[in-house]
């Protein structure tokens, strides 16, 4: 076996945060019954979570550019553990999901994909990154296992999304949350104690279960977007930051903390010793494998 391909996937498998179109379930789900409250209360949640967030940045020590370790911004990433929490129980004290089964998230989001959107409005759109569903195809036959690790909220609806570009979703792992039927309320991976996974620790957790399965470690290749896929970055074989340019958020802060990702079609470093591979970036997963990076890994 070659090893493990661990993916993010808000705005790593797809395009852009899939949050707002998940949380439009509701009202798609019983078009006319919900909506005006359930908007209501969704515009509500997002404005206290922005509020929060940026009143915690603010007021942590050290600032941004002062952080200038890893060991610092992991820190200060956990620390977020605090406003993510707050947010996260304003969606279940809501029942914002409130008498959604398993099967309409996983149905909601291959509709989605399949039909470009989950309802009315433009903003429930999901689009995948060019090339994912080519790419899960050449990795598996090239003896790859597939996973996920998520902070989504909604571990069936990533699967929904996933399924037909994956091939059916036989083999492929997903650690992310769940959303409790009937309450709605949000709760971890049944593999990780039911604790909801909120921060870049949490997932890396997730990417260390996957990547033990079975017994021996296996060799991981992590794909990331986001600050919160740090941690797994730094600690996979192969760390794949996916950005739409150079200048992204996440390759900035790998920079100020003395990361240097090129580019995965420019130059690329190997650590000697076989262990580590480094970190390459990537706008899609049609550059990664034009690059021929993951088939070297075979070698």
């Amino acid at each position: 076996m070659a090893g493990i391909i661990i993916l993010d996937f808000d705005g790593t498998i797809t395009t852009a945060d899939t949050i707002n179109t998940l949380a439009s379930l509701p009202t798609s789900h019983h078009p006319g019954e919900v909506t005006e409250g359930h908007e209501k209360l969704w515009e509500e949640i997002v404005e206290g979570y922005v509020a929060d967030h940026a009143e915690h940045t603010k007021n942590y020590v050290p600032e941004a550019k002062g952080r200038t370790t890893l060991g610092q911004e992991l820190e200060y990433l956990e620390s977020l553990r605090g406003p993510e929490g707050v947010s996260i129980g304003r969606v279940s004290r809501g029942s914002l999901f409130a008498n959604l089964r398993e099967e309409d998230f996983r149905v909601f989001g291959q509709r989605i994909v399949e039909n470009g959107r989950g309802g009315e409005g433009e903003e429930e759109r999901v689009v995948l990154r060019r090339g994912f569903k080519e790419f899960v195809g050449r990795c598996r036959e090239n003896g790859w296992e597939i996973g996920v690790v998520s902070v989504n909220w909604s571990r069936d609806f990533i699967m929904g999304v996933i399924s037909e570009q994956c091939g059916g979703l036989d083999g492929v792992k997903v650690v992310a949350n769940g959303i409790r039927y009937p309450e709605g309320t949000i709760e971890g991976p049944k593999e990780l104690g039911r604790e909801v996974m909120m921060t870049a620790g949490d997932k890396l957790r997730g990417m260390e279960l996957l990547s033990k399965e079975g017994g021996e470690r296996k060799r991981v290749v992590y794909f990331g977007d986001s600050t919160t896929d740090l941690a797994c970055l730094v600690e996979a074989d192969l760390g794949v930051v996916v950005a739409d340019e150079e200048e992204g958020k996440l390759l900035v802060t790998l920079r100020r903390i003395g990361y240097g990702v090129p580019h995965v079609e420019g130059e690329y470093r190997r650590e000697k010793d076989g262990k580590k591979q480094g970190m390459v970036w990537a706008r899609d997963f049609e550059e990664l494998m034009r690059s021929g990076v993951i088939e070297g890994l075979r070698r």
